[in-house]
């Protein structure tokens, strides 16, 4: 009885198994090689392997866009054997995140296409901590100091070969290295500065090596000390639309020496200055009226006021309303 029911059971067993097939598996589908810098080219290997039990055959291997990919092994693994997929990430023209990747084509009939993917961060260079350079409220002989922090994200050493500077000859400029990093010193002597200007911007160019040359532009901005101040510094409205809008504004010098307010423009002809006196004195005050007849919305104007204060013959006076 016990031999009866023997072959039955062996028969079942091995209908259930199924026929022999490969299976593709990869030690790890994904990878992050961390940050980067651009013009860089890092490799990482895939490991696969055929799981299976027959024969896996691998008949293509295609990448996206930014990395290379190719078969360093074989193309037909037996059960248990092993061979490598190298990618290869080129980072040129890429800046910031990035995330890629590349497609294995196999007879594995469960997973006829393996995707293997990879990330990274394409960083500058370079670091410069700013582009901007504002030096504000200068004094006649005030003497204002900045620095410029250049990082260097390769860890190979920053070197300065050049600069390229516009004629600015109240900036005296100094560069610097600390490590691997660069600094770009800026002295700004306001004794200097150009007559009847109160604010004005210089360029700078700096020209580095690591290892490629590069190229870092630096704009310093400039604002003497005005003479003359106006309180409120900008006038806001927030009002419905379709009523005359007022606010004043007043003008003092900062000496106390008397000036005359000598005309009055606007940036829109719906805003108006109005009160101007013939009067020189160390205060002044003037209307500005925004006419009922502006239309719901946005606007940002502003309202110029020619004074005959040496070294300041225009005043600017901004001004914004949201009509609704």
């Amino acid at each position: 009885m016990r031999l009866a029911f023997l072959a039955p059971a062996i028969t079942v067993l091995c209908l259930a198994q199924g026929p022999p097939h490969p299976h593709v598996t990869v030690d790890s589908p994904y990878h992050d090689f961390g940050d980067l810098v651009p013009d860089m080219e890092v490799t990482h290997h895939y490991k696969l392997a055929n799981s299976g039990d027959a024969p896996l055959h691998i008949t293509r291997v295609t990448s996206s866009c930014g990395c290379t990919s190719s078969l360093a092994g074989k193309n037909l693994l037996e059960p248990g054997e092993t061979t490598v997929v190298d990618v290869t990430f080129h980072t040129a023209g890429i800046s910031g995140p990035a995330s890629k990747s590349v497609e294995v084509m196999t007879d594995d009939p469960d997973q006829p296409k393996l995707l293997l993917t990879f990330q990274a961060v394409v960083g500058p260079a370079i670091k410069v901590d700013t582009a901007t350079v504002v030096f504000q409220d200068l004094g006649p002989d005030d003497h204002a100091h900045a620095s410029v922090k250049m990082e260097s994200g390769t860890g190979k050493p920053i070197t300065v070969t050049n600069m390229d500077m516009s004629d600015a000859p109240w900036l005296g400029v100094v560069t610097r290295s600390d490590g691997l990093d660069a600094w770009v010193d800026l002295d700004l002597y306001s004794r200097k500065l150009p007559p009847g200007k109160l604010a004005g911007t210089d360029t700078l160019t700096v020209h580095l090596e690591n290892p490629k040359p590069w190229k870092v532009p630096l704009s310093v901005h400039w604002e003497r000390r005005a003479p003359v101040i106006a309180t409120p510094a900008r006038v806001a409205w927030a009002e419905p639309a379709g009523q005359d809008l007022h606010a004043s504004v007043q003008l003092k010098s900062r000496a106390n020496k008397p000036f005359r307010i000598l005309s009055a423009r606007t940036s829109n002809p719906m805003l108006q200055v109005l009160g101007i006196s013939p009067r020189a004195g160390a205060t002044q005050r003037v209307q500005l009226l925004l006419s009922s007849a502006a239309r719901p919305g946005q606007y940002d104007e502003k309202a110029f006021l020619t004074l005959d204060t040496p070294g300041h013959p225009e005043f600017e006076v901004r001004v914004s309303a949201s009509l609704h």
